[in-house]
Protein backbone atom coordinates (compact mmCIF):
# COMPACT_ATOMS: atom_id res chain seq x y z
CA UNK A 1 0.00 0.00 0.00
CA UNK A 2 1.22 3.01 -0.87
CA UNK A 3 0.13 6.55 1.03
CA UNK A 4 0.34 5.26 4.15
CA UNK A 5 1.33 7.35 6.91
CA UNK A 6 4.66 6.12 8.90
CA UNK A 7 3.56 5.02 11.94
CA UNK A 8 4.87 2.99 15.23
CA UNK A 9 4.39 -0.82 14.84
CA UNK A 10 5.30 -3.03 17.88
CA UNK A 11 5.71 -6.53 17.22
CA UNK A 12 5.44 -8.67 20.22
CA UNK A 13 7.04 -11.87 20.15
CA UNK A 14 8.25 -15.01 22.32
CA UNK A 15 12.09 -15.64 22.79
CA UNK A 16 12.09 -18.46 20.55
CA UNK A 17 14.39 -18.41 17.34
CA UNK A 18 12.06 -20.07 14.95
CA UNK A 19 9.54 -17.55 15.84
CA UNK A 20 11.80 -14.38 16.07
CA UNK A 21 13.80 -14.88 12.98
CA UNK A 22 10.99 -15.18 10.42
CA UNK A 23 9.86 -11.72 11.66
CA UNK A 24 13.20 -9.62 11.21
CA UNK A 25 12.75 -9.34 7.47
CA UNK A 26 9.44 -7.49 8.13
CA UNK A 27 10.95 -5.13 10.28
CA UNK A 28 13.23 -4.38 8.03
CA UNK A 29 10.85 -3.45 5.48
CA UNK A 30 8.78 -1.13 7.80
CA UNK A 31 11.80 0.34 8.81
CA UNK A 32 12.73 1.14 5.09
CA UNK A 33 8.98 2.30 4.43
CA UNK A 34 9.72 5.09 7.17
CA UNK A 35 7.72 3.02 10.26
CA UNK A 36 9.02 3.40 13.81
CA UNK A 37 9.04 -0.35 15.30
CA UNK A 38 9.69 -1.29 18.89
CA UNK A 39 9.89 -4.80 19.53
CA UNK A 40 8.47 -6.37 22.86
CA UNK A 41 11.47 -9.72 23.47
CA UNK A 42 14.05 -11.25 26.28
CA UNK A 43 17.96 -9.73 26.73
CA UNK A 44 18.79 -12.53 24.41
CA UNK A 45 17.25 -11.04 20.94
CA UNK A 46 18.60 -7.42 21.73
CA UNK A 47 21.41 -7.95 19.38
CA UNK A 48 18.97 -9.19 16.47
CA UNK A 49 15.99 -7.22 17.17
CA UNK A 50 18.30 -4.02 16.68
CA UNK A 51 20.09 -5.37 13.39
CA UNK A 52 16.94 -4.97 12.08
CA UNK A 53 16.30 -1.19 12.97
CA UNK A 54 13.72 -1.93 15.82
CA UNK A 55 13.99 -0.70 19.04
CA UNK A 56 14.02 -3.73 21.70
CA UNK A 57 11.21 -3.28 24.55
CA UNK A 58 12.92 -5.78 27.54
CA UNK A 59 10.35 -8.00 29.48
CA UNK A 60 11.46 -10.28 31.83
CA UNK A 61 11.26 -13.97 31.68
CA UNK A 62 11.78 -16.80 34.44
CA UNK A 63 15.10 -18.46 34.01
CA UNK A 64 14.83 -21.80 33.18
CA UNK A 65 16.68 -24.90 33.70
CA UNK A 66 18.42 -25.29 30.73
CA UNK A 67 16.44 -28.77 29.90
CA UNK A 68 14.34 -28.80 26.31
CA UNK A 69 11.14 -27.58 25.88
CA UNK A 70 8.27 -29.92 25.99
CA UNK A 71 7.74 -32.11 23.11
CA UNK A 72 3.97 -31.95 23.95
CA UNK A 73 2.85 -29.11 22.24
CA UNK A 74 0.00 -28.42 24.80
CA UNK A 75 2.56 -28.07 27.83
CA UNK A 76 4.17 -25.61 25.40
CA UNK A 77 0.91 -23.79 24.83
CA UNK A 78 0.11 -23.42 28.74
CA UNK A 79 4.19 -21.98 29.03
CA UNK A 80 3.55 -19.99 26.29
CA UNK A 81 0.56 -18.05 27.87
CA UNK A 82 1.90 -18.00 31.01
CA UNK A 83 5.10 -16.16 29.64
CA UNK A 84 3.17 -13.91 27.93
CA UNK A 85 0.69 -12.90 30.72
CA UNK A 86 4.29 -12.62 32.81
CA UNK A 87 5.01 -10.12 30.35
CA UNK A 88 2.37 -7.75 30.29
CA UNK A 89 3.58 -5.71 33.42
CA UNK A 90 6.81 -4.85 31.94
CA UNK A 91 4.76 -3.76 28.34
CA UNK A 92 2.39 -1.76 30.15
CA UNK A 93 5.32 0.50 31.70
CA UNK A 94 7.10 0.69 28.47
CA UNK A 95 4.30 1.59 26.31
CA UNK A 96 2.35 3.67 28.89
CA UNK A 97 3.23 7.31 27.37
CA UNK A 98 4.26 5.41 23.73
CA UNK A 99 1.19 3.88 22.23
CA UNK A 100 2.26 1.87 19.18
CA UNK A 101 -0.31 2.63 16.03
CA UNK A 102 -0.71 -1.30 15.48
CA UNK A 103 0.73 -4.37 17.46
CA UNK A 104 1.92 -7.39 14.90
CA UNK A 105 2.08 -10.42 16.98
CA UNK A 106 3.54 -13.64 17.52
CA UNK A 107 1.06 -16.95 16.78
CA UNK A 108 1.99 -17.64 20.63
CA UNK A 109 2.80 -13.97 21.60
CA UNK A 110 -0.65 -14.06 23.60
CA UNK A 111 0.26 -10.18 25.35
CA UNK A 112 -0.23 -8.73 21.73
CA UNK A 113 -3.84 -9.41 21.12
CA UNK A 114 -4.70 -8.55 24.34
CA UNK A 115 -2.89 -5.15 24.57
CA UNK A 116 -4.04 -4.51 21.40
CA UNK A 117 -7.55 -5.28 22.80
CA UNK A 118 -7.14 -3.31 26.05
CA UNK A 119 -6.10 -0.45 23.92
CA UNK A 120 -8.89 -0.49 21.02
CA UNK A 121 -5.48 -0.50 18.34
CA UNK A 122 -5.59 -2.83 15.45
CA UNK A 123 -3.79 -6.06 15.35
CA UNK A 124 -2.13 -8.41 12.61
CA UNK A 125 -0.92 -11.82 13.51
CA UNK A 126 2.68 -13.47 12.45
CA UNK A 127 2.80 -16.77 12.27
CA UNK A 128 5.70 -18.81 11.44
CA UNK A 129 3.70 -22.05 11.33
CA UNK A 130 0.20 -22.90 10.02
CA UNK A 131 -2.78 -21.06 10.34
CA UNK A 132 -5.70 -22.69 12.29
CA UNK A 133 -7.44 -25.27 9.93
CA UNK A 134 -9.72 -27.59 10.73
CA UNK A 135 -8.66 -30.79 12.94
CA UNK A 136 -5.36 -28.81 13.85
CA UNK A 137 -6.03 -28.60 17.11
CA UNK A 138 -6.06 -32.69 17.72
CA UNK A 139 -3.39 -33.05 14.96
CA UNK A 140 -1.17 -29.92 16.62
CA UNK A 141 -1.79 -30.22 20.73
CA UNK A 142 -1.89 -33.90 21.41
CA UNK A 143 -5.14 -34.56 20.86
CA UNK A 144 -7.17 -32.16 22.55
CA UNK A 145 -10.88 -31.77 20.86
CA UNK A 146 -10.63 -28.13 21.06
CA UNK A 147 -8.79 -24.96 21.92
CA UNK A 148 -10.54 -23.89 25.16
CA UNK A 149 -9.59 -27.65 26.38
CA UNK A 150 -5.35 -26.67 26.53
CA UNK A 151 -4.14 -25.79 29.71
CA UNK A 152 -3.91 -22.04 30.19
CA UNK A 153 -6.93 -21.09 27.74
CA UNK A 154 -8.61 -20.19 30.67
CA UNK A 155 -5.61 -17.61 32.06
CA UNK A 156 -6.45 -15.86 28.71
CA UNK A 157 -9.83 -15.63 29.16
CA UNK A 158 -9.07 -14.22 32.11
CA UNK A 159 -6.72 -12.17 30.90
CA UNK A 160 -9.54 -10.20 28.92
CA UNK A 161 -11.85 -9.79 31.39
CA UNK A 162 -9.04 -8.35 33.54
CA UNK A 163 -8.59 -5.98 31.30
CA UNK A 164 -12.13 -5.00 30.65
CA UNK A 165 -13.20 -7.08 27.63
CA UNK A 166 -15.87 -9.10 27.41
CA UNK A 167 -14.68 -12.89 27.26
CA UNK A 168 -15.96 -13.87 24.45
CA UNK A 169 -13.60 -11.47 22.63
CA UNK A 170 -11.53 -14.42 22.72
CA UNK A 171 -12.76 -15.36 19.47
CA UNK A 172 -10.53 -12.39 17.98
CA UNK A 173 -7.73 -13.66 19.45
CA UNK A 174 -8.40 -17.18 17.85
CA UNK A 175 -9.36 -16.28 14.34
CA UNK A 176 -7.93 -12.98 13.99
CA UNK A 177 -8.85 -10.19 11.02
CA UNK A 178 -5.62 -10.18 9.54
CA UNK A 179 -2.68 -12.57 9.37
CA UNK A 180 0.94 -12.79 7.74
CA UNK A 181 1.57 -16.56 6.82
CA UNK A 182 5.35 -16.75 6.87
CA UNK A 183 5.34 -19.52 3.97
CA UNK A 184 3.52 -19.91 0.59
CA UNK A 185 -0.24 -21.23 0.34
CA UNK A 186 0.50 -24.40 -0.82
CA UNK A 187 2.27 -25.29 2.45
CA UNK A 188 -0.38 -24.40 4.29
CA UNK A 189 -2.13 -27.66 5.99
CA UNK A 190 -6.16 -27.58 4.68
CA UNK A 191 -6.00 -23.86 3.14
CA UNK A 192 -9.37 -23.78 2.58
CA UNK A 193 -10.59 -24.22 5.97
CA UNK A 194 -8.39 -21.24 7.40
CA UNK A 195 -11.06 -18.74 9.11
CA UNK A 196 -8.77 -15.59 8.95
CA UNK A 197 -10.53 -12.87 6.92
CA UNK A 198 -7.39 -11.39 5.50
CA UNK A 199 -4.52 -13.97 5.43
CA UNK A 200 -1.43 -13.03 3.10
CA UNK A 201 0.82 -16.55 2.45
CA UNK A 202 4.07 -14.19 1.90
CA UNK A 203 6.33 -16.82 1.72
CA UNK A 204 9.53 -16.63 3.51
CA UNK A 205 10.54 -12.97 4.84
CA UNK A 206 14.21 -13.83 4.55
CA UNK A 207 16.85 -10.94 6.24
CA UNK A 208 20.61 -9.89 6.49
CA UNK A 209 22.06 -12.20 8.99
CA UNK A 210 25.62 -11.14 8.16
CA UNK A 211 25.95 -10.80 12.00
CA UNK A 212 25.71 -14.78 12.53
CA UNK A 213 29.18 -14.67 9.96
CA UNK A 214 29.63 -16.56 6.82
CA UNK A 215 30.29 -19.86 5.69
CA UNK A 216 32.05 -21.86 2.06
CA UNK A 217 33.09 -25.31 1.42
CA UNK A 218 36.31 -26.39 1.82
CA UNK A 219 36.15 -28.08 -1.30
CA UNK A 220 34.29 -26.05 -3.97
CA UNK A 221 33.84 -29.44 -5.79
CA UNK A 222 31.85 -31.98 -3.19
CA UNK A 223 28.59 -31.79 -2.64
CA UNK A 224 27.84 -30.70 1.11
CA UNK A 225 25.28 -32.33 3.29
CA UNK A 226 23.96 -30.06 6.57
CA UNK A 227 22.19 -31.93 9.74
CA UNK A 228 20.65 -30.06 12.11
CA UNK A 229 17.41 -30.72 14.69
CA UNK A 230 16.88 -26.31 14.76
CA UNK A 231 17.50 -24.59 18.21
CA UNK A 232 14.80 -26.66 20.66
CA UNK A 233 15.43 -30.35 20.69
CA UNK A 234 18.99 -30.76 20.09
CA UNK A 235 20.82 -32.76 22.76
CA UNK A 236 20.40 -36.00 20.58
CA UNK A 237 23.56 -37.48 20.87
CA UNK A 238 22.78 -40.61 19.25
CA UNK A 239 21.04 -39.05 16.05
CA UNK A 240 24.10 -37.65 15.52
CA UNK A 241 26.36 -40.76 15.89
CA UNK A 242 23.74 -42.43 13.79
CA UNK A 243 24.16 -39.56 11.02
CA UNK A 244 28.21 -40.51 11.55
CA UNK A 245 27.88 -43.38 10.89
CA UNK A 246 25.43 -43.42 7.85
CA UNK A 247 27.50 -40.55 5.92
CA UNK A 248 30.79 -41.64 6.82
CA UNK A 249 32.51 -43.13 3.77
CA UNK A 250 29.99 -40.96 1.91
CA UNK A 251 31.05 -38.48 -1.05
CA UNK A 252 29.48 -35.57 0.99
CA UNK A 253 31.46 -32.56 3.19
CA UNK A 254 28.97 -33.53 6.28
CA UNK A 255 28.39 -29.96 8.21
CA UNK A 256 26.74 -30.62 11.91
CA UNK A 257 24.51 -28.47 14.08
CA UNK A 258 24.08 -29.92 17.55
CA UNK A 259 23.12 -27.10 19.95
CA UNK A 260 25.01 -25.17 22.57
CA UNK A 261 24.39 -28.20 25.02
CA UNK A 262 26.03 -31.30 23.68
CA UNK A 263 30.11 -31.52 23.84
CA UNK A 264 31.57 -32.72 19.56
CA UNK A 265 33.36 -35.13 22.34
CA UNK A 266 30.27 -36.79 23.09
CA UNK A 267 30.14 -38.28 19.47
CA UNK A 268 33.57 -39.79 19.34
CA UNK A 269 35.47 -39.64 16.45
CA UNK A 270 34.90 -38.70 13.13
CA UNK A 271 36.17 -38.75 9.89
CA UNK A 272 38.03 -35.61 8.42
CA UNK A 273 34.63 -34.77 6.00
CA UNK A 274 32.47 -33.82 9.09
CA UNK A 275 32.48 -30.78 10.83
CA UNK A 276 30.42 -29.99 13.92
CA UNK A 277 29.52 -26.83 15.40
CA UNK A 278 26.80 -25.56 18.25
CA UNK A 279 25.42 -23.18 15.75
CA UNK A 280 25.71 -22.24 12.01
CA UNK A 281 24.96 -19.81 9.84
CA UNK A 282 22.15 -21.75 8.22
CA UNK A 283 21.45 -19.98 5.18
CA UNK A 284 25.27 -19.19 4.54
CA UNK A 285 25.12 -23.26 4.52
CA UNK A 286 22.35 -24.17 3.04
CA UNK A 287 23.66 -21.92 -0.20
CA UNK A 288 26.12 -24.34 -0.61
CA UNK A 289 24.34 -27.50 0.20
CA UNK A 290 22.75 -30.48 -1.63
CA UNK A 291 20.81 -31.93 0.88
CA UNK A 292 19.12 -31.30 4.48
CA UNK A 293 18.82 -33.90 7.32
CA UNK A 294 16.43 -31.50 9.13
CA UNK A 295 13.87 -31.09 12.40
CA UNK A 296 11.29 -29.71 9.53
CA UNK A 297 10.60 -26.71 11.80
CA UNK A 298 8.79 -24.15 9.25
CA UNK A 299 11.69 -22.00 8.77
CA UNK A 300 14.30 -24.52 7.98
CA UNK A 301 11.99 -25.95 5.18
CA UNK A 302 11.03 -22.68 3.82
CA UNK A 303 14.81 -21.60 4.03
CA UNK A 304 15.69 -25.26 2.38
CA UNK A 305 13.44 -24.09 -0.23
CA UNK A 306 14.17 -21.02 -0.88
CA UNK A 307 17.80 -22.28 -2.01
CA UNK A 308 16.42 -25.35 -3.56
CA UNK A 309 17.98 -28.09 -1.09
CA UNK A 310 15.96 -31.27 -1.03
CA UNK A 311 15.35 -32.55 2.62
CA UNK A 312 15.47 -35.41 4.83
CA UNK A 313 12.64 -34.87 7.27
CA UNK A 314 13.25 -36.20 10.89
CA UNK A 315 10.62 -34.04 13.26
CA UNK A 316 10.82 -34.06 16.82
CA UNK A 317 7.00 -33.46 17.66
CA UNK A 318 3.84 -32.73 16.22
CA UNK A 319 3.48 -29.47 14.78
CA UNK A 320 7.07 -30.79 12.17
CA UNK A 321 5.53 -34.37 11.94
CA UNK A 322 2.60 -32.34 10.38
CA UNK A 323 5.25 -30.09 8.16
CA UNK A 324 6.84 -33.34 7.34
CA UNK A 325 4.04 -34.62 5.78
CA UNK A 326 3.72 -31.67 3.65
CA UNK A 327 7.67 -32.16 2.41
CA UNK A 328 6.07 -35.68 1.19
CA UNK A 329 2.96 -34.60 -0.53
CA UNK A 330 4.94 -31.61 -2.28
CA UNK A 331 8.16 -33.63 -3.21
CA UNK A 332 10.53 -31.17 -1.28
CA UNK A 333 12.01 -34.50 0.14
CA UNK A 334 11.35 -37.34 2.27
CA UNK A 335 9.70 -37.83 5.61
CA UNK A 336 11.78 -40.36 8.77
CA UNK A 337 10.08 -41.05 11.51
CA UNK A 338 12.53 -40.46 14.18
CA UNK A 339 11.78 -44.26 15.46
CA UNK A 340 13.13 -45.29 12.56
CA UNK A 341 15.93 -42.74 11.48
CA UNK A 342 18.69 -45.68 11.69
CA UNK A 343 21.94 -45.10 9.76
CA UNK A 344 20.96 -47.32 6.98
CA UNK A 345 17.56 -45.33 6.24
CA UNK A 346 19.49 -41.97 6.78
CA UNK A 347 21.49 -42.83 4.34
CA UNK A 348 19.70 -43.96 1.97
CA UNK A 349 17.19 -41.11 2.35
CA UNK A 350 19.98 -38.59 1.83
CA UNK A 351 21.14 -40.63 -1.87
CA UNK A 352 17.23 -40.49 -3.03
CA UNK A 353 16.51 -36.73 -2.32
CA UNK A 354 19.97 -35.77 -4.14
CA UNK A 355 19.59 -37.91 -7.03
CA UNK A 356 15.57 -37.67 -7.80
CA UNK A 357 14.22 -35.84 -10.47
CA UNK A 358 10.81 -35.84 -8.89
CA UNK A 359 12.15 -34.26 -5.95
CA UNK A 360 13.77 -31.40 -7.89
CA UNK A 361 10.42 -30.41 -9.55
CA UNK A 362 8.80 -30.36 -6.57
CA UNK A 363 11.31 -27.79 -5.46
CA UNK A 364 11.10 -26.08 -8.42
CA UNK A 365 7.16 -25.66 -8.05
CA UNK A 366 7.41 -24.22 -4.87
CA UNK A 367 10.44 -21.95 -5.42
CA UNK A 368 8.30 -20.68 -8.36
CA UNK A 369 5.41 -19.63 -5.50
CA UNK A 370 7.60 -18.73 -3.46
CA UNK A 371 8.87 -15.78 -6.16
CA UNK A 372 5.43 -14.70 -6.38
CA UNK A 373 4.34 -14.62 -2.46
CA UNK A 374 6.21 -11.20 -2.32
CA UNK A 375 7.69 -12.30 1.01
CA UNK A 376 8.73 -9.00 3.36
CA UNK A 377 7.04 -6.61 1.26
CA UNK A 378 3.65 -8.51 0.90
CA UNK A 379 3.52 -8.78 4.40
CA UNK A 380 4.42 -4.96 4.96
CA UNK A 381 1.56 -4.50 2.50
CA UNK A 382 -0.91 -6.38 4.75
CA UNK A 383 -0.07 -4.24 8.11
CA UNK A 384 0.12 -0.96 5.70
CA UNK A 385 -3.39 -2.42 4.97
CA UNK A 386 -4.36 -2.89 8.76
CA UNK A 387 -3.47 0.57 9.64
CA UNK A 388 -5.22 1.93 7.03
CA UNK A 389 -8.56 0.43 8.43
CA UNK A 390 -7.85 1.98 11.64
CA UNK A 391 -10.28 4.45 12.60
CA UNK A 392 -8.23 8.07 13.05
Amino acid sequence: MTGTRPAHIAVVNLPMHGHVNPTLGVVEELVRRGHRVTYAITEDFVHQVKAAGAEPVLYPVEAGDGSEPPERLSEGFALAVHASLGSLPALTRAYAGDRPDLILYDVYGFAGPLLGTQWRIPTVLFSPTHLRYDGMIPEFFDGAPRLDALPGHADLVAALTDRGADAARIHEIEHPEYAVAAFPRAFQRRPETVATRRAAYVGPTLHDRSYQGTWRPPHPDTPVLLISLGSQFTCRPDFYRACAEAFTGLDHHVVMSVGPNLPPDRLGPLPASFEVHAHVPQLSVLAHANAFVTHAGMGSTMEAVHHGVPMVAVPQMAEQRVNAARIEALRLGVHVPRDTATPETLREAVLRVSSSPDIRAGLAALRAELDRAGGARAAADLIEEALGSAPH
